[in-house]
């Protein structure tokens, strides 16, 4: 597997996300022996596994299981509601968090949404304070 330039920058990012994330392990790989291949991603984490599948190659795998490891979380910093876009954050009613709470719909409309964006080799919060 040759990756190169953002390509390599993407996939240490999602790959440091997941560890920080506290997944148990990670892996990527392919479902068909033959080309084209459809690429997955997935993170083991206790008692859950959170999966990203049938992608065109392991770094979009990889990237789309760091946006939803991401998307509908709360922020370990500020508490908020994680937001990948401007277009704001996204709200799962029922979800349970990573750590076994809840995130009702009126604690969502109370919380503050942090924005997350990804720069280089990793993934940063909105409303932490970055460093080089």
């Amino acid at each position: 597997m040759n990756i190169s330039g953002s390509d390599e920058d993407s996939l240490v990012a999602a790959a440091d996300l997941i560890g920080r994330s506290g997944a148990t392990s990670f892996q990527i790989g392919y479902l068909d022996d033959e080309p084209p291949h459809r690429w997955y991603a997935y993170a083991q984490y206790q008692g859950a596994r959170i999966s990203a599948e049938e992608h065109r190659g392991p770094v979009e795998a990889a990237e789309a299981l760091a946006r939803r490891l991401l998307e509908g979380g709360k922020c370990t910093n500020c508490g908020g509601l994680i937001a990948l876009s401007s277009k704001g954050a996204v709200f799962y009613p029922n979800a349970v968090m990573a750590d076994g709470s809840r995130f009702t719909l009126k604690q969502a409309q109370a919380s503050p949404q942090c924005r997350w964006s990804r720069q280089g080799k990793r993934w940063f919060a909105g409303c932490a304070v970055r460093q080089p």
